[in-house]
C-alpha cells in the first residue's frame, strides 16, 4: 500500500515536472479581466499572472494590455502574427491571455492564419477569466494553469487554436461566449475540441470587409468600396426582400457576399458557380474574420468561392 508520504512526493514530482515542461511555453498577455487588478486600477503584466498561477514560461510578451472590447482588427492580427512568429522560432506551446468579450474572434483569426504546418507542430491555447485578478474567488490562475496543461499536451495531434476555460476546452471555430456573469462563460455546443482542417492561408488579411444587419428592425445601408460583406440576417439566413437585388448585384460585381444568421443555420452547400455565400456554422463576426482571411488568400469572387467551400466542409451543426 502506498503511504501518504510517497503520495505527497509523487504530487510534488508531478508539479515539478509540469513546471519544467512549461518553461518551453511562450505567454502572450493582452489584458482583460484576468489581468485587471481592481485594488491597483491597472492591468497586471504577464510575469505577474504567471506568479499568481505558480507557473513559469520561456518567454513572456505583454502585447496590448487593454480590455478586449478595445481591441480592433489590427490588434487581433498583431496577436495572431506574434503567435505564428513564436512557433516559427521553434516554440511548441503558446498561451494567450485575453479578455473574454472578443477572445473567440482573436482565437479564430489566429486559427485561420496558423496554416497546417504550424497546427501540426504546436499547441496554441487562449484563456481569460470572469473575476478580477485580485478577487478572492478569481478564476484566472486556474484557467491559466488549464491553458498551460493543454498547451503542453502533445497526445492529440494538430487540434488548432483552442480556448481553455472553467475546466473545459473549446475549439476556436465553435467557442462562443454565452454568459457575462457565470464562470463557465463559454460553450461550443457539444462540438469537437478541434476546428478541423482549414483552407490554406497567405498570412494576409483584407480589411475591406464589413458586416451589416438586415432584419425587420435594423436595415443597414450597404457601404461602398468593399471587397467583402457579411449580412447578419435571421433564422435560416433570411433577410428582407429589399436586399435581394442589391446583394445579387454586389456579388456579380466581384464583391464576396456572405449571409450569416443570428442563430444556428441549416446545413448548406456552396454553389460551384459562385454567387451568394453562406456562413454555415460561423457566427457573423467569425464570418467577417474568415472572409478577411479568405480574400487575403485568394483574389476575386470566383477564387473565394473555392476557398469558402473548403472552409464549410468542416461545418458541424
Amino acid at each position: 500500500m502506498e503511504s501518504s508520504c510517497s503520495r505527497q512526493h509523487s504530487a510534488v514530482d508531478e508539479a515539478n515536472a509540469f513546471n519544467l515542461k512549461s518553461v518551453a511555453t511562450v505567454l502572450l498577455a493582452t489584458g482583460g479581466t484576468i489581468a485587471y487588478s481592481l485594488s491597483e486600477d491597472r492591468m497586471l503584466l504577464g510575469h505577474e499572472l504567471l506568479r499568481n498561477a505558480e507557473l513559469t514560461a520561456a518567454r513572456v510578451e505583454d502585447v496590448r494590455a487593454v480590455p478586449s472590447w478595445d481591441l480592433n482588427i489590427d490588434d487581433m492580427f498583431h496577436v495572431a502574427l506574434r503567435v505564428c512568429s513564436a512557433i516559427d522560432e521553434g516554440f511548441e506551446s503558446v498561451v494567450v491571455t485575453h479578455g473574454t468579450d472578443t477572445m473567440e474572434e482573436t482565437a479564430w483569426l489566429t486559427d485561420l492564419l496558423l496554416g497546417p504546418e504550424r497546427r501540426a507542430s504546436s499547441r496554441v491555447v487562449f484563456t481569460g477569466s470572469m473575476r478580477f485578478s485580485d478577487a478572492t474567488d478569481s478564476d484566472g490562475p486556474a484557467n491559466l494553469r488549464l491553458a498551460f496543461e493543454r498547451a503542453l499536451d502533445f497526445v492529440a495531434g494538430g487540434p488548432g487554436v483552442q480556448i481553455a476555460f472553467a475546466g473545459q476546452v473549446h475549439a476556436a471555430r465553435w467557442a462562443h461566449k454565452i454568459d457575462a456573469l457565470e464562470l463557465n462563460a463559454f460553450s461550443s455546443h457539444g462540438r469537437p475540441q478541434s476546428s478541423g482542417n482549414l483552407p490554406s492561408t497567405t498570412g494576409i488579411i483584407d480589411k475591406q470587409v464589413t458586416m451589416i444587419t438586415a432584419n425587420s428592425i435594423v436595415r443597414s445601408e450597404i457601404p461602398k468600396g468593399l471587397h467583402g460583406l457579411v449580412v447578419r440576417g435571421t433564422g435560416a439566413g433570411h433577410v428582407p426582400s429589399t436586399y435581394f437585388q442589391p446583394l445579387d448585384e454586389l456579388s456579380k460585381s466581384g464583391v464576396a457576399v456572405v449571409i450569416a444568421s443570428r442563430v444556428r443555420d441549416v446545413q448548406r452547400a456552396v454553389r460551384p458557380d459562385g454567387g451568394i455565400l453562406w456562413a454555415g456554422d460561423l457566427t457573423p463576426e467569425k464570418a467577417v474574420i474568415a472572409l478577411m482571411v479568405g480574400i487575403g488568400a485568394t483574389s476575386g469572387n470566383s477564387d473565394i468561392t473555392s476557398w469558402w467551400s473548403e472552409l464549410l466542409e468542416g461545418s458541424i451543426r
